[in-house]
Parts: structure tokens; C-alpha cells; sequence
């Protein structure tokens, strides 16, 4: 049985999918909480919260962004979405009916190992950080089976490098059956270095360089270079990926270029927002690595290793 440990900001409320409280565009990880509530929490919005929603076969989770706050019935969590059927994907249900549940502020399971999170269908946090290191951060956000693969092309860089000039931080998430992207994805503009303990360890530590490792589920064979980082880099990333993928038709592209980039990293992929969690770790800005399945799954290991290739001689070690 799941051991977690238990905190006393958390409390019973009634969950009401209600997409006329949001404006466009709509998210499906987004939700609004009553503003008194969350503050006795030691919440604000923005951060992100633990639903849960309890069943005859065990506790359903989703982790959601607090986007707004409203003054209306105490106990009562407004929750966006796209289309109905995200909450259906969600929480298990067979409509977009209200349910009762808990929202907690404790996001992530603690004293898990992969093995135990991934047999219970849990979220965990990880960081691997000497406590001084501000060279490079390599991060992936949707690590376990929510973006598989970019855990441990995060991994596999570390292992590279020095260990004295690289940390690692990563949230890993699983769910039986599949569906983990539906339960445990938070956008990285969203997330709150509030909500996750580790990666607030680091938070202010201004790293010179910083990288994230993303998956997409979108059906082209297909890779894009974005972040905020200056042009002239992405550039050696893309060229370097690319010799990776030599021969796979796997397109590279940097997101914005002139060379046909918008066609493979549509607007909202390119990363380079400042509020994505890898722009903000960076002095420099961050690079996000964005890659289609087929990508991460054969050539995984090849482009961490490109990538591991274009940064090393970049580090004071």
C-alpha cells in the first residue's frame, strides 16, 4: 500500500469542470480554486496542486495550475478544459460530471523509487546537485511516461560531464494502463518552483546554461531547437543532432528560423517564452529540445550524446 507522506494543506472540495470560468485558450491542466481557501494553504495562483479523486479501485491523481482565484462556495474547484473528454481522460469518469475529492498543495510523492512510483502510478520529484555547481541544469520536466525517454537523455548528459559543473532535475511520472501525459503534464511556462521542492533548491542558483529535454506527440519524424538561447547556439545544437540522426529522415529544425522552422515547431513549441522553466534557470537562457517519439525512442541516446558533445567544451570545469 502507498505510503505518502501525509501534510495539513490539503482539504475536501467539490471539482466542477466548468470551461465558461476560464478565457481562450483553454487548458485542460488548469483550475480555480476559492481564493481564502488556497491563501490557509499558503497557496497563491500560479502554483500547481494534487487533485485527487477517490474510487472503489483506489485514488484517481492529476496534477493541475492554479490559474485563478474566485471568491464563490469555499469548498468548490473550478476546473478548465478543451473538451469534456479531458476530464473524462483524467479522472476516470464517464462524463464531465462534478465529483468530490482533496486538493492537496503537496505535488509530489516523496521517499518513492522509480520502482515503487511506477508500480502506484505516482509523480516524483528528482535532483542530483552538488549544492554549488551554477555551470549547466539539465532538466526534463514530463520524465517517466509522461515524455518518455527525455529522463534519461537528461541522464545520459550528466554522465558526460564533470559532475562538479552539471545538475540534473526531473519530475517523473507513471500511470498503468498508459495516460500518464493526461494525469501528470504541467506546461513548462506554468511551472512553480513553489510547488516543487528540489527545483526550488536551485532556483536562484543563475546557471550559466540550461537545458530541457521534451517529447511531443506529434506524428511528423521531427526535432526543434528553441529556448532563449542565442541563434548562433541553437544553430550548433541543430547541426550536431542532426549528424545524430543522420539517414532516419528525422528533420531538425530550430524554431523560428527562416529555413522552414515554423512548419516543423509551431508558435508554442519554440521555448523561447520567457516563463518557461528553462529560460528562467539561465542567465544565458535556456535551450529546449522538443522531439517526436520516434526520435526519443531510437535515437534517444544519440542525441543526448550531441547535445553532451556541443556543451562540454562551453563549461569552466
Amino acid at each position: 500500500m502507498l505510503r505518502r507522506k501525509e501534510i495539513e494543506t490539503a482539504y475536501a472540495a467539490l471539482f466542477k469542470p466548468n470551461s465558461n470560468k476560464f478565457s481562450n485558450p483553454h487548458s485542460q491542466e488548469h483550475c480555480s480554486a476559492n481564493g481564502h481557501e488556497i491563501r490557509m494553504m499558503g497557496l497563491n495562483t500560479g502554483q500547481q496542486v494534487r487533485i485527487e479523486r477517490p474510487t472503489e479501485n483506489g485514488t484517481i491523481l492529476a496534477l493541475y495550475t492554479i490559474f485563478g482565484a474566485h471568491d464563490e462556495e469555499a469548498n468548490s474547484i473550478f476546473m478548465d478544459y478543451k473538451d469534456p473528454e479531458d476530464v473524462e481522460k483524467r479522472f476516470g469518469l464517464s462524463g464531465a460530471g462534478s465529483f468530490q475529492g482533496k486538493i492537496n498543495a503537496q505535488v509530489a510523492a516523496v521517499d518513492l523509487t522509480d520502482a515503487q512510483a511506477k508500480a502506484y502510478s505516482e509523480f516524483i520529484e528528482h535532483l542530483t546537485d552538488d549544492g554549488h555547481n551554477s555551470e549547466l541544469v539539465v532538466i526534463a520536466p514530463h520524465g517517466g511516461n509522461i515524455e518518455e525517454h527525455t529522463d534519461e537523455q537528461a541522464e545520459h548528459v550528466a554522465r558526460k560531464l564533470p559532475s562538479d559543473c552539471v545538475s540534473v532535475w526531473m519530475c517523473k511520472g507513471f500511470k498503468k494502463g498508459g495516460g500518464a501525459f493526461a494525469r501528470w503534464h504541467i506546461t513548462s511556462t506554468d511551472i512553480s518552483v513553489e510547488s516543487f521542492p528540489k527545483l526550488k533548491t536551485i532556483y536562484g542558483r543563475h546557471f550559466k546554461y540550461a537545458i530541457a529535454f521534451h517529447g511531443w506527440d506529434r506524428e511528423k519524424k521531427s526535432i526543434c531547437i528553441g529556448g532563449s538561447i542565442s541563434y548562433d547556439l541553437k544553430q550548433e545544437f541543430k547541426t550536431a543532432i542532426a549528424n545524430a540522426v543522420s539517414g532516419s529522415g528525422i528533420e531538425v529544425a530550430i524554431g523560428g528560423d527562416d529555413g522552414g522552422g515554423d512548419k516543423i515547431c509551431p508558435l508554442n513549441f519554440n521555448g523561447n517564452d520567457s516563463d518557461n522553466i528553462v529560460n528562467r534557470l539561465s542567465t544565458n537562457g535556456g535551450i529546449q529540445i522538443e522531439q517526436s517519439e520516434k526520435a526519443r525512442d531510437d535515437y534517444g541516446c544519440e542525441i543526448a550524446e550531441a547535445v553532451a558533445n556541443v556543451i562540454r567544451p562551453k563549461l569552466t570545469v
